[in-house]
């Protein structure tokens, strides 16, 4: 009994594997076919009465934007250079507007610290000169100090004897004391102009600096000019080649992503293929 029931379910077994082994033929030969059509669709544009056997070239929008204009339809030929479709610039103007303001301005930043560092190295340089006339000055004073200063120790001794008048001896001891006194003030005079020149080196060293990040800025902003224009002639889409145009899936009005495919431009050396 026991072998009659094994015979008998062998066949079943049998059975049982013809559908899963049907099923995975089926899908093999499905994703074959799947993957071919797909294949030949990326070389192979369709029309309304023939197939193009060819490599095709992607129109493609460099940035986003919506169409204002489209200028070929469905089969048109088209030499390189051509104007495909318009995108709406005003977004794009304004950038460049704005760049080009931005530029101006780092340059003017330049041109003001240049200036200042002109003006401050003339401070220093005049300022220096200064310095140089007061030390002179005080050398003088120095002198003018030290003789009074004989005349006042002389006019002492004399006073004491009573052989000069007390207001002889007055007068030599305000000479000596306005000798010391100019001497004060032309030191004083002296180290504040020093002090100013200290204070115009360290300006212009601050406007060296400013110069060098103004001109970066500048240099910045430059590209931020290339970039804006470059964007603008973005907005005219035109033929990379000379050849037929695709289908013309798009109209005006329409927004269209950075990246997004347009249509595609068949060469103009393409083989015909007559449509099965």
């Amino acid at each position: 009994m026991e072998n009659n029931n094994t015979t008998e379910m062998e066949p079943k077994k049998k059975k049982s594997l013809v559908f899963p082994i049907i099923l995975a033929v089926i899908i093999i030969v499905g994703g074959i076919f799947g993957y071919r059509t797909y294949t030949y669709g990326q070389v192979h544009e369709e029309t309304d009465d023939a197939q193009i056997a060819s490599n095709l070239n992607p129109v493609i929008s460099k940035i986003s934007g919506y169409v204002a204009e489209v200028k070929v339809k469905d089969n048109q030929f088209v030499k390189k250079g051509d104007t495909l479709v318009i995108l709406d610039s005003k977004d794009q103007r304004i950038a460049l507007e704005q760049a080009e303001a931005a530029l101006a301005t780092a340059k003017s930043n330049i041109s003001n610290a240049e200036a200042s560092t002109t003006a401050t190295s003339k401070n220093i340089n005049s300022s220096q000169a200064a310095v140089t006339t007061a030390n002179a000055q005080i050398e003088a004073a120095k002198v003018n100090v030290w003789k009074t200063g004989q005349d006042l120790k002389r006019y002492s001794v004399l006073v004491k004897d009573h052989s000069i008048t007390q207001q002889q001896y007055e007068q030599a001891l305000a000479a000596k004391q306005s000798a010391d006194a100019q001497l004060k003030v032309l030191t004083d005079q002296r180290n504040q102009i020093a002090q100013q020149t200290n204070i115009a080196s360290s300006q212009t060293a601050a406007s060296s600096q400013q110069i060098g990040v103004a001109s970066s800025v500048a240099k910045q902003r430059a590209v931020d000019v290339e970039s804006a224009r470059l964007n603008l002639s973005y907005t005219v889409i035109t033929a990379p080649e000379d050849g037929f145009v695709g289908k013309v899936p798009i109209q005006a009005g329409q927004f269209l992503q950075a990246g997004s495919q347009l249509f595609s431009l068949i060469k103009n050396d393409q083989k015909w293929v007559i449509a099965n």
